[in-house]
């Protein structure tokens, strides 16, 4: 337990969280959703397609009320609430000492969970998953009022995040399963809790998918947001790391032990095994192998149904450690084990705190990671006019600087098109891009990386001149004379050393002037 709360206080800013803030901010305070993009300058007016309104509107409520302390304490709270979710459905029917088996599997599942446990909206899919493997757990089981919640769910996250499409598969891949079960095997004990299972069950999912189908129109854009999500979880992002298939590495090491034991589990458990549970599995660890974001369900979905398999296919192999087990019996082994234990337990509790943290009770923004210098040195001389600015930083513009709107932020295709988004990328890589689509010289400011190929094609460029840089980060302005607060400096300014280090806390003050708190 310990170590979840260590793994899900990990504080540093996605690059998306300002944004989050902003957003969900403004729309508390107007009341209303805003469905035209008003940030930029490069997509100013054009459609917005906000899939993620409740989730930001959590967290700008956790920031306006308790500030990035608030931000932490949600991401937090969310974190372990969907972990004992899962556990507890991977506790499902099992005694002493068998549940042993799980809380060890959640031990090494939670390492893996917690990766994507930012604060941000991906949380929310992941607590709303869970709850729907809980659902189907009850209707398997013959407790059929439960489709009843399935809508609700589903009406509420589809204006929570675009992860829905995860949770909808899921419920049609169940309701097929159950379907495919039926019809090959017909009626026979239910693995989980031992009661017959009905044709009626079938029903019921097919029914929770109808009623789920029907939900996902009740959002304020109604069938074009189902197309728009549909179209963009079809796009590879290959430039996104998270897009891309988990590296075999250290980083995800978890995920592939996890994926590893949950193949054994399923192989030599003696257990039925219930059809719609291992099409989940399979199916998610499919999703997980594709793209590393889904890493962190894969966890909560092993976690959760494989485990009673997991305890169950290591029953089998007890008595080839019968040594090994009395040996743990002996009470000088016990006492060891208790002393290091209690030991870690308290190390734990002690990271959570200190660990790579310099602020441990708010979010923190690593300062070799994002501008903190270039924003500072921009907002003491007033820098002010349209923004260039690389495609991770451009909510934190949005944020502090709400008189340099960006070119490119973390939304992409919700209110940017995919030509712009492109050109972008080769602007950033030094690459030849399409003018016609983004003009550099539009621009009045660009913030970029220290060492981007596309900043130093930019600084050669005429009329562009660099005025400040640090490690992490360089500003350059257009047509230098129109910045008269900059005259009496000696050009470029260089940041101090001390710019790229450490960790600054995330700002606790309402983001953008005329927003007051709700």
């Amino acid at each position: 337990m310990l170590l979840a709360v260590f793994q899900f206080s990990e504080n540093t800013a996605d690059p998306d969280l300002w944004g989050h803030v902003v957003f969900g901010r403004h729309m508390l305070q107007t009341r209303s959703i805003p469905k035209t993009e008003m940030y930029s300058w490069t997509a100013r007016g054009q459609p917005w397609v906000n899939h993620e309104c409740l989730a930001e509107i959590s967290l700008g409520g956790a920031h306006a009320l308790l500030g990035g302390g608030g931000l932490l304490l949600l991401k937090v709270a969310m974190g372990v609430l969907t972990l004992a979710i899962s556990l507890r459905l991977g506790l499902s029917n099992l005694s002493w000492p068998a549940r042993f088996i799980p809380w060890t599997f959640c031990a090494l599942a939670v390492v893996e969970i917690s990766y994507g446990f930012a604060a941000r909206p991906q949380i929310f899919t992941a607590l709303f998953l869970v709850m729907e493997l809980f659902l189907l757990r009850r209707i398997h089981a013959g407790s059929h009022a439960w489709v009843l919640a399935v809508p609700v769910l589903f009406a509420i996250w589809i204006n929570t995040h675009g992860g829905v499409l995860a949770g909808f598969g899921l419920l049609g891949l169940a309701a097929t399963a159950a379907t495919a079960r039926l019809i090959f095997r017909g009626r026979h004990v239910d693995c989980i809790n031992d009661e017959k299972f009905m044709p009626k069950t079938v029903v019921a999912l097919w029914l929770a998918v109808a009623a789920a189908g029907g939900a996902l129109f009740c959002n304020p854009w109604k069938g074009e947001l189902i197309r728009w999500l549909i179209g963009s979880v079809l796009w590879m992002r290959p430039e996104i790391e998270e897009w891309n298939p988990p590296p075999l590495g250290w980083d995800h090491a978890a995920f592939f032990i996890l994926l590893a034991v949950g193949v054994f589990a399923w192989v030599f458990t003696r257990r039925p095994r219930a059809w719609w549970e291992l099409a989940v599995c399979a199916a998610f660890s499919l999703l997980a192998l594709r793209s590393a974001r889904n890493t962190p369900l894969c966890g909560l979905v092993f976690l959760a149904l494989a485990s009673p398999h997991l305890a169950d296919a290591l029953a089998r192999f007890r008595q080839h450690f019968a040594r090994l087990e009395a040996f743990a019996r002996q009470e000088g082994f016990q006492n060891l084990a208790l002393i290091l234990l209690l030991s870690g337990s308290v190390g734990m509790a002690v990271a959570t705190f200190v660990l790579h943290k310099e602020h441990p009770l708010t979010m923190e923004v690593p300062s070799a990671r994002y501008p903190n210098g270039a924003v500072a040195f921009l907002r003491e001389h007033a820098l002010r006019g349209k923004l260039l600015v690389f495609f991770d930083w451009g909510e934190m513009v949005i944020f502090h600087l709400p008189d340099c709107p960006p070119s490119l932020d973390g939304r992409l295709d919700t209110c940017y098109s995919r030509a712009l988004i492109a050109v972008h990328w080769k602007f950033y890589n030094g690459e030849p891009f399409d003018e016609g689509i983004l003009n550099p010289d539009e621009a009045d400011l660009a913030l970029l990386p220290a060492n981007l190929a596309g900043a130093q094609a930019l600084a050669q460029r005429p009329g562009w001149k660099a005025v400040y840089f640090d490690d992490t980060a360089v500003l350059l302005v257009r047509n230098l004379d129109r910045f008269p607060q900059l005259a009496q400096l000696t050009l470029p300014v260089r940041g101090p050393k001390a710019t790229g280090l450490g960790r600054a806390a995330f700002s606790d003050q309402n983001p953008r002037p005329g927003i007051a708190p709700p």
